[in-house]
């Protein structure tokens, strides 16, 4: 039987502040149902907020102005109650420092009423680019970067049921779920040897 915890290195990432990401062997081994796809979210899991760099909270309060306009009236306009007051030292994050953004009662300071991102509405709409003002940890969601490994958070989704939880008897795979999650957070080159990783381990294994 294949070791589960056995890591591999990816290093053909474009995530230059970590070298050499690991991955263990079970990051491949979770299924989900035929009916998960991440275009069916509820965005549930934006109810505590996320974590983002300092250079990702400087560019959202440099750009406050417009987003307010693509807030809706029970969104907090003020930008100084965007984010926490606590930094916290994250070597996961490219300045190694991150912060959270503020969750409400309605959850992330940024969700609207239809669980849209206002970050992610105001960068489409001015032309920016889907990823420009978004946290890089929101957009990859749920893949996930853990002390340096590369993983898949589902804590939200065991706790959800409306949510693609892992299932012993699916049949589709993380790449099934999450393709476009997977080619951001690695960029093409480090996407293309993870599918190398998993090609070798299907035939090693025969499934």
């Amino acid at each position: 039987m294949m070791n589960q915890s056995r890591y591999h290195i990816l290093t053909r990432h474009h995530l230059r502040h970590i070298p050499e990401l690991k991955l263990r062997e079970n990051f491949f081994a979770v299924r989900y149902g035929e009916r998960c796809s991440m275009d069916r979210c509820t965005s549930s899991c934006c109810k505590f907020g996320v974590y983002a760099d300092l250079d990702e909270k400087e560019r959202i309060l440099s750009h406050a102005d417009l987003i307010r306009r693509y807030l809706e009236p029970h969104q907090e306009p003020d930008a100084s109650r965007w984010f926490e007051e606590k930094i916290y030292d994250d070597p996961d994050f490219p300045s190694k420092k991150c912060v959270g953004t503020r969750a409400l009662d309605y959850g992330c300071v940024f969700l609207d009423s239809s669980g849209r991102c206002a970050l992610q509405k105001a960068s489409s709409a001015e032309g920016l680019g889907r990823y420009y003002l978004k946290p890089f940890y929101c957009f990859a969601y749920p893949v996930t970067i853990l002390r340096g490994e590369l993983i898949v958070d589902d804590e939200e989704f065991l706790s959800n049921p409306g949510c693609c939880r892992p299932d012993s008897k699916g049949t589709r795979s993380i790449f099934d779920l999450c393709d476009e999650e997977l080619r951001f957070v690695l960029g093409e080159e480090g996407y293309s040897e993870l599918r190398t990783i998993y090609s070798g381990r299907e035939r090693d294994t025969g499934t």
